[in-house]
């Protein structure tokens, strides 16, 4: 789970997420924090591709994403920037939302023989404890 909402397409929101989840279902927070973090690269290497997705889905125009030209509406219009933006924003959720039940089974299918192992590795482990007392 912290893997698939690490990398959210929104920067400052997987955080507070993973976060509140972690808490709510009891997980260990270090190790969802981990993994939030961990994401960071995918993150930003997804954004693109998740923003290009919903914007075809809405059959938007794609947005300029040139650092130039972004800076240059900011300093213009900030606030009809953030609104354009918002769609955006949109967007990009979209692209995410479609895209997160394939890349939480592809992370599920990859991670659940590592999780396995190292359960069958702390039993024979737990027992030879146990066999030691």
């Amino acid at each position: 789970m912290a893997l698939t909402v690490g990398i959210f397409p929104i920067m400052g929101f997987a955080t507070p997420v993973n976060t509140f989840a972690a808490f709510v279902f009891r997980l260990n927070q270090p190790v969802v924090l981990a993994a939030n973090f961990s994401t960071a690269p995918l993150k930003v290497a997804l954004i693109y591709p998740f923003l290009r997705l919903g914007e075809w889905i809405f059959r938007a125009e794609p947005l300029s994403l040139s650092l130039v030209e972004l800076t240059e509406r900011f300093v213009a219009d900030w606030l009809g920037m953030l609104v354009e933006f918002s769609w955006s924003f949109l967007h990009a959720f979209v692209g995410w939302l479609i895209c997160v039940p394939l890349i939480y089974l592809c992370f599920y299918w990859l991670s659940k023989p590592l999780i396995l192992s190292a359960q069958a590795a702390y039993r024979v482990g737990a027992s030879r404890v146990k066999k030691e007392n």
